[in-house]
């Protein structure tokens, strides 16, 4: 068997394509390679179009041969001899048809039906996505959701074991722009202009109806900290000699060599701001209010996208009104190679998620190969792999109106998820107490994320998946193909 993969992100631009539409895509057909050479012959061409002299070439040989082409619908190249497999993550409940927007009908592609019907099959990448499909098709139409085969990209990085969660810190070089809340002087009050006096007038004797409220009511959900023992050692996670982070201010850093500890737990998660549906408004503010008065919690962000200065502008507008806060709020914009991203997995405590919908998530998933556990909802594509044996979950209600991701009028034509801000908050708390308290209970939900996720998308597991619907698919295309043939020879 010949399957040809096709991606529009090709090897070595990568980099300069984080955070665009469906960059993700290079990623999924990468990890898929090795699956699908387990059962066939791989190649991966340049262009759609390439794929049909080669399909041609297989059918001389009697080779069966398909294209699976790693992208969404709308951009599936319709019209090939070579018989065509879209392999799409979708994490709406409902698909979009040309007639939603106004610019989507000079390209029919826009009705997914329509082209998922042309392909005949369809693979994605998730349950949800599944459900998607039938709900607009039919129960018959042949898809198939396959996860992407994660785990075994991660063995080396297992091997180097989980760190404790009750460390006092680990120590990374990471080649990247670096932005650290406690070196920026932020301050709400540099948020008050300094604009004269607009006239208004001031009654003293209404004003003083007002009551005088504090910020926020104590708590006291750190009392069972008080009796600790001392942290134990820091571990030294990187191999290279780097700089101190800088203060930028307002400008984003350079990008160099930078060494930093990431102190106490540390909680990690992998996003671009401009995709809204990461949410990642409420990771930062509920991180924040979660530990205003701890020092010993970290939040690190890997940002990708484009923008960087205008969400990095977004970012310090959200820390200064969070100010004053003993926690610290880390930023890495831009890519991180192999290593420095391993770096990272090992030295996180916990990885958070509060995304409105998911298609997949890939960096969640490879996190939990690697025995970190989450903070995360289980909906959408979620709902396949998190559970409360190695996730704390964060509640969120379906329905809420959305629009299109890819259209251009702001008109509500599907639906996606409400986070619950105070359950996220109250997921922070209590994973930091659990780290800081019950070791036995981190190590637990560590051993279940890798042994679910072994389950769930080992590459043997993913290979068996593929094969048996491939084979079945080729089979039907073989089966029409013989028709054809033998009503062209009765005509």
């Amino acid at each position: 068997m010949r399957i040809l993969t096709y991606c529009d992100v090709e090897d070595g631009g990568i980099t300069h394509r984080l955070g665009t539409p469906e960059y993700s895509y290079y990623f999924v057909l990468a990890s898929f390679h090795d699956a699908l050479g387990m059962f066939a012959d791989v190649q991966r061409i340049a262009l759609p179009s390439d794929a049909d002299a080669i399909w041609r070439e297989c059918v001389e040989r009697n080779e069966e041969c398909v294209l699976l082409s790693f992208a969404p619908p709308n951009k599936t190249t319709l019209g090939l001899q070579c018989p065509t497999i879209p392999v799409f993550a979708w994490e709406y409940p409902n698909l979009p048809l040309a007639s939603d927007e106004e610019s989507w009908l000079d390209d029919p592609r826009h009705d997914w039906g329509m082209v998922l019907l042309k392909c005949k099959a369809a693979i994605t990448l998730s349950t949800h996505t599944v459900q998607a499909v039938r709900n607009s098709l039919g129960g018959a139409y042949p898809i198939e959701a396959i996860p992407t085969p994660l785990w075994g990209k991660f063995a080396a990085q297992r091997q180097r074991g989980v760190l404790p969660p009750d460390r006092s810190g680990a120590d990374i070089c990471l080649k990247t722009c670096l932005v650290d809340s406690t070196l920026l002087g932020l301050s709400a009050d540099t948020l008050v202009t300094d604009h004269p006096d607009d006239g208004t007038t001031v009654d003293a004797e209404r004003d003083a109806l007002m009551p005088l409220l504090p910020a926020a009511d104590p708590d006291s959900w750190l009392a069972a900290l008080n009796d600790l023992p001392a942290h134990a050692k820091v571990v030294d996670m990187g191999s290279r000699v780097g700089s101190p982070p800088i203060d930028a201010g307002w400008d984003v850093p350079p990008l160099f060599d930078v060494r930093t500890r990431l102190s106490g737990v540390v909680y990690t998660a992998v996003l671009t701001p401009s995709d809204g549906r990461k949410n990642w408004e409420d990771i930062i503010t509920a991180f924040g209010w979660a530990f205003r008065n701890v020092a010993d919690a970290t939040l690190v962000l890997k940002l990708g996208g484009p923008d960087r200065l205008k969400h990095h502008h977004q970012m310090l507008m959200l820390l200064s009104k969070l100010s004053p806060m003993k926690c610290r709020i880390v930023a890495m914009h831009g890519y991180l190679d192999e290593a420095d991203y391993g770096q990272l997995i090992g030295a996180s405590t916990y990885y958070v998620n509060a995304s409105l919908c998911e298609g997949l998530c890939m960096p969640l998933m490879e996190f939990l190969c690697c025995g970190v556990p989450a903070i995360a909802p289980n909906h959408t594509a979620m709902a396949d792999y998190v559970s409360r044996d190695f996730a704390f979950l964060v509640d969120s209600a379906p329905n809420l109106p959305t629009v299109w991701p890819h259209g251009d009028h702001q008109v509500y034509k599907t639906s996606r998820h409400q986070i619950d801000w105070h359950s996220l908050m109250l997921a922070y708390r209590q994973s930091y107490l659990v780290a800081k308290t019950d070791t036995a209970a981190y190590v637990t939900m560590s051993e279940k994320a890798m042994t679910a996720m072994q389950d769930y998308c080992s590459t043997g597991r993913v290979a068996m998946q593929l094969q048996q619907f491939l084979e079945a698919q080729l089979r039907k295309i073989r089966a029409r193909m013989d028709r054809v043939n033998e009503m062209a020879l009765v005509s």
